[in-house]
């Protein structure tokens, strides 16, 4: 299987994910990679992003760098390059207490990364990149 590369920011790793609204239009979020992020939600997304909800779900208590009740719905998202599509979790929240890097709209979490075989970190010619692979390469 293919694997996608993503230039990793000066402190950060990212990726880019395509979001699908509910016009069939896709909105590609660049999201921080926390693999310390846990639980059944994957990504945490802006409150405003509601074009996106395919339903809502029950709010669920955070604790760590989100406190409190969260509100949480169904996404669609997608990363064309691996062949990548699925609904998840999403908490969508304020994200400001998150201290998110400039251009930064959200979060993977665990749950996230754990739906590709393999994922990580890894320094090339051009720097340090993140890749993603639904296989073995």
């Amino acid at each position: 299987m293919p694997t996608v590369y993503f230039s990793s920011l000066k402190d950060a790793e990212v990726v880019a994910v395509e979001f699908l609204t509910l016009r069939g239009e896709s909105r590609l979020l660049t999201l921080l990679v926390d693999s310390g992020f846990t639980g059944p939600s994957s990504v945490i997304l802006g409150n405003d992003e509601d074009d996106l909800i395919r339903a809502m779900m029950t709010p669920t208590l955070a604790t760590g760098a989100l406190q409190g009740e969260q509100n949480r719905a169904w996404v669609t998202c997608r990363i064309p390059e691996v062949g990548f599509q699925q609904t998840l979790i999403a908490i969508l929240t304020d994200l400001r207490p998150l201290s998110l890097p400039e251009g930064v709209q959200g979060m993977v979490g665990l749950s996230f990364l754990r739906s590709f075989a393999r994922w990580g970190a890894e320094q090339s010619a051009e720097g340090w990149r993140f890749f993603l692979s639904l296989g073995t390469d």
